[in-house]
């Protein structure tokens, strides 16, 4: 072959061209991003999130989601969109496909909702264009604590003076502050003194808004000098707020702080972060979430936010202390140096049997030299792909070693067996190359037919054999090059005719020689036995087959993050104190288990309510229970989980369950199974759901059998005496606006303080809003007289159960049956028994799969698929190869 010639005749050639690849590949090396796995994991995800405070989820549902829906349908590339309605906020997630970049798709979906935003309700945000990818987690949590300042001091002083720091670091995508309770001016309306001042709830709301406005005045044009005149904001101190004047009368005047009391406070009081560590207990603490720009290196971004917080720490004041918290750094870097230490292991083990075989410590330099040049070449290759250094890549460099050194090894002996018959090293060199090109070209071609196929796998499976694919190819690739210009070079130089004498290489080749005795013997034996050796093949491929279809399978195995969840709920409608109350129970129980001499725990993060699709769910709680460091403790983390359930579960009246996050989070928090059913109503939903759910739980396997429909939240329903309300002069705009304001808390203003504005929240008293009494003393205006009518001569109640949640799939409404499987129990298993079940049941609705189930299942129907156009096309290449079919 031409290329292995001029590399005999002109070594330094083949230096040179060795070196190139050696020099570029060591550059880009530290140029590409380090992460735990590829980017583009999941499908790029755009969520649209708005907040409409107090509303129902059926008047979201109607008035904000199905809005939103409609107009966001049309965009290009949608997977699927999934669509959550729930009191007081409307969550709609476009999944696009894999080929779709992100940020166009925001910018489209974002274009779209521009044009219905004036169609939202009046009262609702404005919508949230939110990206989310896979990419796009935690890479780290900043705990900022104090034992002496209040939660308030806390989260302000944070969200002031070190959200913007951590901000302006490079390759930081977004800021999340968990746990924070917002500071804001909190204005107590006394409905009774409001009454007695024959003043209303909007008329205080519009005394507000009035007296505080920022407006540019004109200018005062005074002797050669144009002076610009501003009229500022009026609320900048809170003693002049109690003494904004509300309403004049005869002989006085109204002032705020007759009708209500005016402090500060937070903007809601139900939120409960906290953390507990070896050291200190109920640590009063403010989480900083760091989230990674979408393709950033986990690692390198993790360097850069350490060496901002040591400079943070020395302008913290004092009682304030900022630690990580939490760093999936830590994780990603043990793992990729554990595969690190696999491939140094390997490429040793290559190296000593490569001696062994061929018994001289020449020829081994051959095959040595050759096999870094190829690894390191391949990271030129990465870096061309646009792919990552991630834990599925450095996999496929250590199932490549065998592969690349193959090339080199078979050049070495080839070369070598020439020169142990007598032939010069140059003459071995040109006659051994020549010889045996063809037979790794052809090599070379057949696995690369075998590879690249698995670059048309769709979904997170696709994603991860595509770097895989990528990643072999592109060393194969780079290894039969080197073993075709550098190998037969080295060669040339370095191999000389040796005698074997190593005790331990001379026993080996004794041993060798009667195993290649026997093998020819036996060979020899069965190659006159065709029907016997073609029986056994047909049967090894049936056995092969039936094996695959009962063994088995799940989407990833279980990993031990050093971290595990305790997601938590009490009854629907339960109160934010009662939950806090039984989370902090589930807490103390897990306190001794963090004091223990030998305790695995590093630390306990509590938050009510949860995080997530959980967030405004005042029933629910999450404890994060992080573990130490790998080299500092004996168990897993699956160990140390089942250690502690027992404590876990067995809270009375509330639900309590450890769950194991992984790297692949398909869903955040949700089970492997879901299983999505659509229909036209949701009392039909209901009573499908009802009937699968009832057939699931005759399956041990199975455990947490829930839906995500349920009309088990208690609501009270006010209903207006329309004509009394009509002969009063009282309008429904007028009730349900008051009604808002004091039991829902609305913002009317803002306040100023040191340059940052605090909301200035109006509400009545806690204890006003316990009961349904607290009605009689809320007044509103007449329109006709003038006078102020009771609202309890104008509304009953009715209390009755509704849904806190209503979903839709794909613009249609659904239910979602979610379940956990037990470890004996494979997700295969489970998706089989669900799809046995509804045939049984004889549901005749539209079914989806959602998370975990539904990549399972795209990636076993492809997987056939795949398989089958690899073994084509290596057939093929082998055919044309060979010349022969």
């Amino acid at each position: 072959m031409f290329i292995t010639e001029v590399s005999i005749r002109r070594p330094v050639v083949a230096w040179v061209m060795s070196l190139i690849l050696i020099v570029f590949g060591i550059f880009v090396f530290s140029e590409l991003p380090v992460r735990e796995m590829p980017d583009g994991l999941q499908p790029p995800v755009v969520q649209v999130r708005v907040d409409y405070k107090s509303a129902s989820a059926s008047i979201i549902d109607q008035e904000v989601t199905q809005v939103i829906e409609d107009v966001v349908g049309g965009a290009e590339g949608i997977k699927n969109i999934d669509s959550t309605s729930q009191n007081g906020s409307s969550s709609v997630n476009i999944e696009f496909n894999t080929d779709i970049d992100l940020d166009d798709a925001a910018n489209d979906i974002r274009e779209r909702v521009a044009r219905v935003v004036d169609n939202l309700p009046s009262e609702a945000d404005a919508p949230q264009i939110l990206k989310q990818a896979a990419g796009f987690t935690t890479t780290m949590w900043l705990a900022v604590s104090s034992a002496d300042w209040s939660d308030l001091e806390l989260g302000d002083y944070t969200e002031r003076y070190l959200v913007d720091q951590f901000s302006s670091v490079k390759n930081v995508g977004r800021i999340l502050v968990g746990g924070l309770r917002e500071l804001s001016v909190r204005v107590w309306i006394d409905p009774i003194k409001l009454a007695a001042n024959n003043l209303t709830i909007q008329e205080v709301e519009r005394a507000l808004r009035s007296e505080n406005v920022s407006l540019p005045a004109g200018t005062l044009e005074a002797n050669n000098i144009d002076l610009t005149l501003n009229l500022d904001k009026s609320y900048n101190n809170i003693d002049t707020l109690k003494e904004l004047p509300i309403k004049m009368l005869k002989d006085s005047i109204v002032k705020l702080s007759d009708v209500a009391d005016v402090e500060f406070g937070p903007v809601t009081e139900k939120t409960l972060f906290k953390t507990q560590t070896k050291e200190a207990l109920d640590l009063k603490t403010v989480g900083i979430g760091i989230y990674a720009r979408s393709g950033a290196s986990t690692v390198e971004l993790s360097k850069e936010i350490n060496k901002k917080l040591i400079k943070v720490k020395k302008t913290l004041p004092e009682g304030v202390n900022i630690e990580v918290a939490f760093n999936r750094a830590n994780y990603v870097g043990s793992a990729i140096n554990e595969v690190y230490k696999t491939l140094i292991t390997a490429f040793i083990l290559v190296v000593a049997i490569i001696y062994l075989f061929l018994g001289n410590i020449k020829a081994v330099i051959v095959p040595a030299i050759a096999l870094p040049v190829s690894l390191i070449a391949s990271f030129l290759g990465l870096y061309l792909f646009g792919l990552s250094i991630n834990i599925f890549v450095l996999l496929s460099f250590i199932l490549a070693i065998g592969i690349i050194t193959d090339d080199s090894v078979i050049m070495t002996d080839a070369i070598y067996s020439r020169i142990e018959k007598g032939e010069n090293p140059l003459v071995a060199a040109y006659k051994g190359a020549k010889q045996i090109s063809f037979a790794i070209i052809a090599t070379t071609l057949i696995l690369l037919a075998v590879f690249i196929p698995l670059i048309f796998i769709d979904g997170i499976a696709g994603t991860l054999f595509r770097e895989t694919a990528i990643a072999l190819s592109v060393s194969i690739v780079v290894s039969s090059f080197v073993a075709l210009t550098l190998s037969p070079m080295l060669a040339s130089k370095f191999l000389i005719k040796q005698p074997k004498q190593n005790i331990v290489v001379i026993k080996f080749d004794t041993f060798f020689k009667s195993l290649s005795k026997f093998y020819e013997e036996t060979l020899s034996y069965w190659l006159n036995k065709k029907k016997i050796i073609i029986s056994f093949i047909i049967l090894t491929i049936v056995a092969s087959g039936v094996l695959f279809t009962i063994i088995k399978k799940e989407l990833l195995p279980m990993e031990d993050r050093g971290i595990y969840l305790i997601i938590g709920s009490t009854d629907e409608g339960s109160s934010f104190e009662y939950t806090e109350k039984k989370a902090q129970d589930v807490e103390q129980r897990l306190i001794p288990l963090l004091k223990a001499e030998d305790s695995p725990y590093k630390r306990f993060i509590m938050r009510v309510p949860g995080f997530g699709s959980n967030r405004n769910s005042f029933n629910s709680f999450i404890i994060i229970a992080q573990l130490n460091d790998w080299s500092d403790r004996k168990k897993d983390s699956q160990t140390v989980m089942r250690e502690a359930i027992g404590k876990i579960v067995t809270v009375p009246e509330t639900l309590a369950f450890p769950i194991s996050p992984q790297s692949i989070r398909v869903s955040n928090f949700n089970k492997p199974i879901q299983m999505v059913v659509l229909g036209s109503t949701y009392e039909e939903l209901e009573i499908i759901q009802n009937s699968i759910i009832s057939e699931l739980r005759k399956n041990k396997e199975l455990s947490r059998i829930e839906s995500d429909y349920s009309r088990d939240k208690p609501e009270i329903k006010l209903i207006i005496n329309k004509n009394k309300a009509k002969d009063l002069g009282i309008s429904t705009d007028s009730i349900g606006k008051t009604l808002e304001t004091l039991y829902g808390g609305k913002t009317v203003t803002k306040f100023n303080q040191l340059g940052k504005e605090y909301p200035i929240i109006l509400q009545q008293y806690l204890e006003d809003r316990r009961s349904k009494e607290g009605l009689a003393k809320i007044f509103v205006r007449s329109d006709t007289t003038g006078k102020l009518i009771s609202l309890a001569n104008l509304v009953e109640f009715k209390e009755e159960g509704s849904a806190k949640t209503l979903a839709r799939y794909n613009r249609q409404r659904a239910v979602t049956i979610s379940a956990n499987i037990s470890e004996n129990y494979t997700l295969t298993e489970a998706i089989t028994y669900l799809e046995r079940t509804l045939e049984e049941i004889g549901v005749e609705n539209q079914i989806a799969w959602r998370g975990q189930s539904e990549e399972l299942k795209e990636t076993s129907n492809e997987l056939f698929l795949i398989f089958s156009l690899a073994f084509l096309t290596a057939y093929l290449v082998m055919a044309a190869t060979f010349n022969s079919f």
